[in-house]
């Protein structure tokens, strides 16, 4: 009699604690289905890369200037650049000019074994230049003239360089392989019933 009377009482204590954790996962899981239903999915898909080979886009820069950046569709960058080698090639040839007048009163004043010689430079005339006068002026538009040269083949540089570097990022993979979500998670075990948002990295 007395084992009856604490078996009646083990389950009157039993029950409870049942109910109490059915009524938790059920509450779990409409938790999980909310959150689900709160959480937007993605609208559309990203733009697939192009079919750019960098190596291809590097050569066709060597080859030509700008060609390059066709290639990779950076049709913006071509006027610029031919913009740059334009001013340069201008400043080359005023320099050039400039420089070829200055040493030609130069080597008149040696050869006539005069102090100062009259001479145009630049379309301005001077009507007497002594010999340090147009040492200077020789020295500044060769200097001048070089340097333009030097950032010649900097531009040509640069243009190779931007063009391997735009095609690299051209074809960075920007698609759906590629994703970073968040969903929600529910782990289920004997002790409790958690819910929390799961990090989801996918790299295919």
């Amino acid at each position: 009699m007395r084992f009856l009377i604490y078996f009646v009482l083990f389950l009157g204590l039993v029950r409870p604690a049942l109910a109490q954790k059915a009524d938790s996962v059920q509450i779990a899981r409409v938790g999980v289905d909310s959150l689900t239903k709160s959480i937007p999915e993605p609208k559309g898909k990203l733009r697939k890369p192009l079919n750019i080979i960098p190596k291809y886009a590097t050569y066709r820069s060597l080859a030509l200037p700008g060609l390059g950046q066709a290639y990779v569709r950076q049709y913006w960058t071509i006027p610029i650049i031919y913009g740059g080698f334009g001013a340069l090639g201008y400043a080359i040839h005023w320099n050039q000019v400039r420089y070829k007048q200055s040493i030609t009163a130069w080597q008149s004043l040696i050869d006539q074994k005069v102090t100062t010689v009259p001479v145009t430079i630049g379309g301005t005339y001077y009507n007497a230049l002594n010999q340090d006068q147009l040492r200077q002026s020789t020295s500044l538009y060769r200097r001048q003239r070089d340097l333009s040269i030097i950032g010649c083949v900097v531009l040509y540089a640069f243009q190779l360089v931007e063009a391997n570097v735009t095609a690299h990022l051209k074809t960075f993979d920007n698609t759906d392989d590629i994703s970073f979500r968040l969903k929600p998670g529910v782990q289920t075990d004997y002790v409790s019933t958690p819910i929390g948002v799961t990090a989801v990295f996918t790299l295919k």
